[in-house]
């Protein structure tokens, strides 16, 4: 018979699973109505995609109050209040009208969804310390299951329901699983536990310059993967739709592509990593997705015209590589900040988060920008070289550099 240590971290486990699932299912079904919503309101892909960039500073102020709140109610805690907000958000998404609202919802939607990131990430990490197994990529990957399951109905009742009532359909049914699976989580009593045994960097002293240079290192490679990542979500419905010639719910499919590729990634990530190590499989997935997402956006532009069904093919596996590239890597480096001696998890995860969120959002400006000057296909070649840039940064990421 299990301790009761052992079952409520077991527990603890499938909720975190259930509540990435809802997260995920929640966020994917806006990011799969994109297309629609940009068309409704009639902008163009530049001054639409500069308006989503208000999201990461968004989430930059989130992050910022994370870890604040975080100490003080709890992660779990954390997660069920914010995650209101972030329904909210993706309902307003589909009454916009005006060019001038979308900032100010993906303003919203970016606070409260870093938010939740910061709770969820941090129970992640505590629970993957408490098991010692690799369990963030599969964590991860429930959210993916989540976002293609989102992905999935909305490319299937795209032409019956409309944005608006699909949406508040979608994160009634979000916000209300995640309120109930999410009291299976650690308690606020573990958010202590992991406050003490990390005593080293109190909560408001100076992180020292060592532990420091390394979390910006970390959070360096965090962006860039973000950069890759967010695209497939911003982008994807409008290049298939506007550049490939595709129909609306068939325009979902580059979206799913990636997610169900990036669901098997993550299943199959925890193994690797404990196998031949997390910068090793940073290195391969930063090479696999970087050129495969590059290669799928050259090839199927210079054949859309005589070979439509050739090129969305070609642009659906090249997502497919993109997402198993991509799969381990958010998951490892909240494992890798969680890891650092003597710096408490959720202020780790708050300053990765701060520093990323401020670098995507220059990233995700450079690809709205790049799309009104040489258009979005080669605009996304912006964040597959980031993965890239992952690939060739992945060497530094070893804990053991902080002693070094």
């Amino acid at each position: 018979m299990e301790s009761p240590d052992l079952a409520r971290i077991a527990r603890a486990r499938w909720a975190l699973r259930t509540t990435f699932f809802f997260m995920g299912m929640t966020v994917a079904a806006t990011a799969a109505r994109l297309a629609e919503i940009k068309s409704h309101i009639g902008a163009t892909n530049t001054a639409f995609g500069i308006s989503l960039m208000v999201g990461n500073l968004g989430a930059l102020a989130g992050t910022m109050v994370g870890g604040r709140i975080a100490h003080k109610v709890g992660t779990r805690k954390l997660v069920q209040i914010v995650m209101v907000g972030v329904g909210a958000a993706q309902v307003l998404n589909g009454f916009m009208n005006a060019l001038w609202q979308v900032p100010l919802v993906a303003f919203l939607g970016g606070f409260t969804y870093s938010l939740t990131n910061v709770g969820s990430n941090s129970q992640g990490a505590m629970i993957e310390s408490k098991s010692g197994k690799s369990l963030m990529p599969s964590f991860h990957g429930s959210w993916s299951i989540g976002a293609l399951t989102g992905s999935l109905a909305a490319g299937s009742i795209a032409k019956i329901l409309t944005p608006q009532s699909h949406l508040l359909i979608n994160s009634i049914v979000g916000i209300t699983g995640i309120i109930f699976v999410s009291r299976g989580l650690l308690p606020f009593a573990s958010d202590k536990e992991d406050i003490a045994a990390n005593q080293v960097v109190q909560h408001r002293a100076p992180i020292p310059p060592k532990i420091k240079r390394f979390l910006y290192l970390v959070s360096f490679g965090s962006l860039l993967a973000l950069i890759a990542e967010a695209s497939v979500g911003d982008w994807s419905a409008i290049l298939l739709k506007e550049d490939l010639k595709v129909g609306i719910g068939v325009n979902t499919l580059g979206y799913s592509s990636f997610l169900l590729a990036q669901i098997a990634g993550r299943f199959l990530a925890g193994r690797a990593i404990d196998r031949y190590g997390i910068p090793t499989v940073l290195k391969f997935g930063g090479l696999l997705g970087g050129i495969g997402y590059a290669g799928g956006l050259l090839i199927s532009r210079q054949i859309v015209a005589q070979h439509q069904i050739l090129a969305v093919s070609v642009m659906c596996i090249s997502y497919a590589l993109l997402g198993l590239g991509v799969s381990p890597m958010p998951p490892a480096y909240v494992t890798i900040s969680g890891s650092i001696p003597g710096l408490p998890t959720s202020r780790a995860l708050a300053r990765m988060g701060i520093v990323s969120s401020l670098g995507f959002f220059f990233g995700r400006g450079a690809v709205s920008l790049l799309a009104g000057w040489i258009g979005l296909p080669l605009a996304l070649l912006f964040p597959a070289f980031s993965l890239i840039g992952c690939a060739f940064l992945a060497a530094n990421l070893r804990v053991e550099r902080i002693a070094e």
